[in-house]
């Protein structure tokens, strides 16, 4: 193998290496958006809710592998789970509620146990990585400015027919978060979302297809404004 074709696939290994770890703090980012708002859900902090132990699992805290194991009794995993470090991230939860939540959860291979610096841990896999984002756009919402700044954020989109699936969610999605359609695959909204696109782009994998305009002045606006209450 000659020095140019090594050259290109180790630039190729520091981008997919690169990309990873974007991806990694972007779910970092998102299980910390997601555990922050459930933190808000009284009855979440007991029940343990699936969304709630993956996004704090997607945070980066682990949990004794005990945990999984079927017919661990949960006297002795509260005495085990009393003397550890971690159990102060999870102490919120009721202990029962907890172990089912885990268990359905490794069932559906959305967590699993990994040997993490000589103890068993349960982690979250790829598979649960991607539920989160799964929740994150469910959860996605777009924060009404208290004044607004006179700017229109226009969104416009031209997705091959090819992938009519991903214009018929692309047009739903934006719907779903307040946007005004102007015309087929034009959408305008008056607050700052610049981020909730990237978010969409990046995850529907449609970066190229979709144009983000920051717009000072729009003809005829007066309806749009009604429209937003302006």
């Amino acid at each position: 193998m000659n020095k140019l074709n090594k050259l290109s696939i180790k630039s190729k290994d520091i981008a997919k290496s690169t990309e990873s770890q974007k991806q990694e703090k972007q779910i970092e980012v998102l299980a910390n958006l997601l555990y922050q708002k459930a933190k808000q859900d009284k009855q979440d902090k007991v029940y343990a809710s699936a969304k709630t132990v993956l996004s704090l699992l997607g945070m980066g805290a682990t949990l004794a592998a005990a945990f999984a194991i079927p017919k661990t009794a949960p006297a002795l995993i509260n005495t085990f789970w009393k003397e550890e470090n971690e159990w102060k991230k999870w102490k919120q939860f009721n202990l029962g509620y907890l172990l089912q939540t885990l268990r359905r959860l490794q069932k559906q291979k959305l967590v699993e146990i990994k040997d993490i610096n000589g103890k068993q841990r349960i982690t979250i896999t790829q598979k649960g990585k991607t539920k989160i984002l799964e929740y994150a756009v469910d959860e996605l919402e777009i924060t009404k400015s208290k004044a607004w700044d006179k700017k229109w954020r226009v969104i416009v989109y031209d997705i091959p027919n090819r992938k009519k699936y991903l214009q018929e969610l692309i047009r739903e999605t934006l719907k779903n978060l307040g946007f005004f359609a102007i015309q087929e695959s034009v959408y305008i909204i008056p607050y700052p979302c610049y981020k909730e696109i990237e978010f969409l782009r990046e995850y529907y994998h449609v970066g190229p297809y979709i144009k983000y305009l920051l717009v000072d002045k729009l003809e005829d606006d007066s309806v749009y404004k009604t429209y937003f209450g302006l």
